[in-house]
């Protein structure tokens, strides 16, 4: 298995898009890409340049798969050009079931008249050769009764190695997700993290609380030899002190958790440009520690909005140790 990361946040545009070689064919995992919000601490024209150039890299990527996977209808999934699906094997998130208002109307005016061979695969699983592509039943996009409707995860098998791409799980937040991606048991996990840069707004401090434990509980109880930690989480230039906590037990069990840009041996752009431009919208924070999670969680649990099994998860997931981790790791 050849994998490629085509377009990720950590390069400065809003996308997750992959490219996966294996023996038997080529597959192409959400090619979509939108320009990165203005918090996102690069001017205008660059963040627009880094769109066109790696649109270019998508459709680039596009040009010989024999399948692309469609996870949801967001348009930094996909890119709503009939011509880029023309003549593929499109694998795609159910446009009629599981899925909310604005992306049943996107994706009605993508397959219109769509000269492809079209396949739902919401919790379906596809053969060719001994390639397997198999993807999840439909999971919130992101929080429980989610206004962002629903994804579909799919994973990759060639027989030898095995990849997940968790499309937008945020995090993830929910339970059941997370231990969907232990029983999957990728060797490769490609996951969103929590979207921080919406804290305060439409993202709870309790959800935040929630994933970290989440992904805490993944680099624990799965294989994954490498686990790429990108996408909504690396909008926000605040991301490693937030996610200090994932950082810190990855370094206790010796796993490795980066973005897709570190893979590359390239520093991820939000903390690239953050230091060459300063502050946009986020000025001062502070890292996010064991007893700012517990306390979150412990007022949701209070209040009756979380059920007080998430007290016994944070104990048995929290890393043991309370020292730093250097932004280099995140």
């Amino acid at each position: 298995m050849r994998v490629r990361y085509v377009a990720f946040d950590s390069y400065g545009v809003k996308s997750s898009c992959i490219r996966v070689e294996t023996r038997d064919a080529v597959i192409v995992v959400d090619p979509g890409i939108a320009s990165e919000r203005p918090s996102f601490p690069l001017p205008r024209e660059e963040r627009r340049a880094l769109r066109r150039r790696y649109e270019a890299e998508i459709r680039r990527a596009c040009s010989d798969a024999d399948v692309i996977a469609i996870t949801h209808y967001h348009y930094d999934h996909h890119i709503p050009d009939q011509r880029l699906y023309r003549g593929k094997r499109l694998l795609i998130k159910d446009p009629e079931h599981s899925i909310n208002r604005s992306q049943r109307w996107r994706a009605g005016r993508l397959l219109e008249d769509l000269e492809a061979d079209v396949e739902v695969a919401d919790g379906e699983a596809f053969t060719i050769g001994s390639t397997e592509i198999r993807f999840s039943k439909p999971h919130w996009h992101g929080v429980e009764d989610s206004k962002l409707g629903y994804v579909i995860m799919v994973a990759i098998d060639d027989g030898e190695r095995r990849l997940l791409h968790t499309s937008d799980v945020d995090g993830p937040v929910l339970r059941e997700v997370a231990d969907e991606i232990i029983e999957v048991n990728p060797d490769i996990l490609i996951i969103d993290g929590p979207p921080t840069y919406l804290l305060g707004f439409i993202f709870a401090y309790y959800n935040l609380a929630r994933s970290i434990v989440n992904l805490c509980h993944i680099i624990e109880e799965s294989r994954a030899e490498t686990i790429v930690l990108d996408h909504h989480l690396v909008r926000d230039y605040r991301y490693p002190e937030f996610l200090h906590l994932v950082y810190l037990k990855a370094r206790e069990l010796d796993r490795r958790v980066c973005t897709a840009a570190e893979l590359m041996g390239l520093r991820p752009k939000v903390l690239e440009a953050y230091e060459a431009h300063g502050p946009t919208r986020w000025r001062e924070w502070s890292r996010f520690e064991g007893e700012d999670l517990t306390e979150a969680l412990k007022k949701a649990v209070d209040v009756g909005i979380l059920e007080d099994v998430w007290m016994r998860w944070v104990e048995e997931s929290l890393p043991l140790g309370d020292e730093g981790v250097g932004e280099e790791e995140g």
